[in-house]
């Protein structure tokens, strides 16, 4: 035998769907083929930029280098650090390499800090 059920208890039951959870977007590193030479118009190397941030505060790293030894050894050697990086878009800024180093894929990369607004 099934047990009768009270239609005030159905009526209690909370049948609506459960919440979907919120899901915020986060903004994306934006990517562009840049260029980065010396403050004095020294052509250095050639790569993928994702820039983070905006305003002066940005941050970049440049990977797909088509002269990696060429960062390497301008960082290491020539103590170089202040250099002009230049987007695709023709956006530039000066910026100042913080570090060059591997990824796990064993692609050099280099990596930037804003000096001023990209423009």
């Amino acid at each position: 035998m099934i047990p009768a059920l009270d239609a005030g208890a159905i009526d209690a039951l909370d049948l609506s769907l459960p919440r979907a959870p919120v899901v915020r977007e986060t903004a994306m590193p934006e990517s562009h083929a840049a260029t980065i030479s010396t403050v004095d118009g020294k052509f250095v190397v050639r790569g993928l930029a994702r820039i983070e941030g905006g305003g002066a505060d940005w941050r970049g790293t440049l990977s797909q280098l088509d002269r990696p030894g060429l960062v390497a050894s301008m960082y290491f050697t020539g103590g170089i650090r202040e250099v002009l990086l230049r987007l695709g878009d023709g956006r530039s800024a000066r910026a100042r390499i913080t570090g060059t180093s591997f990824i796990v894929s064993s692609e050099r990369i280099c990596e930037l800090a804003g000096l001023e607004r990209l423009r």
